[in-house]
């Protein structure tokens, strides 16, 4: 009983020494003080726990349970935050303003079979605030919490997971052993469970995983930190125990970048003037049912989504001999935060072709042989490892001034490379806008010998095997079934057998959407250019 009564003797002095600071601080009241929102903490006996917080002015916390020690964690070195050395723990503590880490130690005096409750209370200014609650599970009931190695992180925090290559979540892997039956209580918003919750019983292991989860109000791009006071919480069902676990996420994966595009169109080329202020795009629109003209002035916009917004532009050249590295700097990437514009400088004369890509910082650094190490095919195409960094292809040259100047499509008869040029026929205007319901301007006709007739339709981007496709009528008006889809030198094109038809022939070519981007008109030899 002797001892008992000492030990509350101490609290009382304490808190004594405490009213005493506070009232030779009247040189604070100039300014209002900023308190924390309060926290819970919840542990066994025995257990040691941290939690920050940040002071505007002097300040004094104390505790009001005896079983509840404080001290302050000194940084022995700011530069290594690993490096503290706690004090002895006590029931006061007085310091300047900052920020600040306590150490909670929660002791057995004054053991109970139900949970107890402590409170922190911080002053400043003449005030005092509640700023911590501490939780104290009752005797017998423990919880533990280890990672996928198997050590303890109950009081050091599970580390949350991000997403793989494919946006799926990362769930990372923790054990809980408990001797009560329990449920996670309380998560951050930020933190997804494996499955959506967690339960346990008495004296089994249960696996649970956690992920980071977006749009929440904190960004993927960066850490969060033990010192930022987030916490699960395993309780128990009767309600006398709980347990309070950090909860740490180290940012996204060093190889991840999240780029948001400023079209739909990922792949498709831009056109740039020569003065370099009008970045123009042909795409198709949301509903499928039509071609839009996205046009940009002086930059276009992009959201970089990487580890603490660092990467590194990479930018090649392309020309007829290759993809190099571009050492001119005419494609820069101007902002903050991952909100970036890309801008390309003027040019002169002539015409040039950039790809443009953002490399993670660690995806950079990787690249041992520089940027050919990015390279293959004897270095003209960019290893399909990095398309989930590719910004956009750009090509700045002077604009077509007519229909003349539009890129034909090649049409080659038993092998030999026959005239195909936009078509002057209004009949075969009419037909394309009938059949195909196009009405632009790449209505092209070509007259062949016969017999294997093949059509390259010369559309950048245009992939059967990525959804886009060709229709094709013979002379009756009648679809035409028996073609083939093939790849050569001079890139995909469509074969037919044309002495099995009735001229003219003619094919619209589409997009993935189904919309016609041009219409080629086959005639043969001796044709009048005009279907019976």
């Amino acid at each position: 009983m002797k001892k008992l009564i000492s030990r509350y003797w101490l609290v009382l002095m304490a808190l004594v020494s405490v009213t005493l600071f506070t009232a030779c601080s009247s040189d604070d009241d100039a300014v209002n003080p900023v308190f924390p929102q309060v926290q819970t903490i919840a542990g066994a006996a025995g257990d040691v726990k941290e939690f920050s917080f940040d002071a505007n002015q002097n300040w004094s916390l104390s505790s009001n349970q005896i079983w509840c020690k404080i001290s302050k964690v000194e940084a022995q070195n700011e530069n290594q935050e690993e490096a503290k050395a706690a004090v002895k723990p006590g029931f006061v503590l007085n310091g300047a303003a900052g920020k600040q880490t306590i150490q909670v130690t929660i002791t057995d005096d004054d053991a109970s079979k139900d949970m107890s409750v402590a409170q922190l209370n911080l002053k400043m200014g003449g005030q005092e605030v509640t700023i911590a609650e501490i939780q104290r599970s009752a005797e017998g009931y423990e919880l533990k919490v280890y990672d996928e190695l198997g050590y303890d992180i109950t009081e050091t925090g599970i580390i949350v997971g991000y997403k793989n290559v494919a946006g799926q979540p990362i769930y990372n892997k923790f054990t809980v052993k408990s001797t009560y039956r329990f449920a996670v209580t309380n998560t951050p918003a930020w933190v997804e469970l494996e499955g959506g919750f967690l339960v346990g019983t008495p004296n089994k292991e249960v696996v649970g995983g956690a992920a980071f989860k977006e749009g929440q109000g904190l960004s993927a791009k960066y850490a969060i930190a033990k010192e930022d006071n987030y916490t699960i919480t395993f309780a128990s069902e009767d309600g006398k125990a709980a347990v309070t676990v950090p909860v740490i996420y180290n940012g996204m994966t060093t190889n991840t970048m999240d780029v948001t595009y400023p079209t739909s169109s990922q792949w498709a080329v831009w056109n740039v003037s020569m003065d370099g202020k009008v970045f123009t795009q042909n795409g198709s629109s949301l509903n499928s049912d039509a071609t839009n003209v996205f046009t940009f002035h002086n930059f276009v916009p992009f959201q970089l989504n990487t580890l603490n917004d660092d990467y590194q532009l990479v930018v090649f050249e392309s020309n007829e001999n290759g993809l190099f590295e571009d050492g001119t700097g005419a494609v820069k990437l101007q902002g903050d935060e991952g909100n970036v514009k890309l801008t390309v400088a003027p040019l002169t004369s002539g015409s040039r072709e950039f790809l443009v890509y953002a490399l993670p910082k660690a995806v950079y650094e990787s690249l041992e042989n520089g940027l050919d190490d990015m390279l293959e095919n004897e270095f003209t195409t960019v290893k399909s490892d990095y398309d989930r960094y590719f910004l956009m292809d750009v090509v700045q040259k002077e604009e077509k001034k007519g229909d003349s100047e539009v890129t034909a499509p090649i049409v080659t008869s038993m092998g030999m490379n026959v005239d195909c040029a936009l078509t002057t026929n209004d009949d075969f205007k009419s037909y394309a806008e009938g059949f195909f319901s196009y009405t632009g301007k790449e209505v092209f006709e070509s007259t062949v010998y016969g017999g294997y007739v093949a059509i390259y339709p010369q559309i950048d981007g245009w992939d059967p095997t990525a959804g886009a496709n060709v229709v094709i009528y013979d002379g009756t008006g009648n679809s035409v079934e028996n073609y083939e889809l093939q790849m050569d030198d001079k890139g995909i094109y469509v074969g037919l057998n044309a002495d099995e038809l009735t001229y003219p022939i003619f094919a619209g070519f589409n997009n993935m959407q189904g919309v016609c981007q041009r219409v080629v008109f086959i005639n043969n030899m001796g044709f009048r250019s005009k279907r019976k």
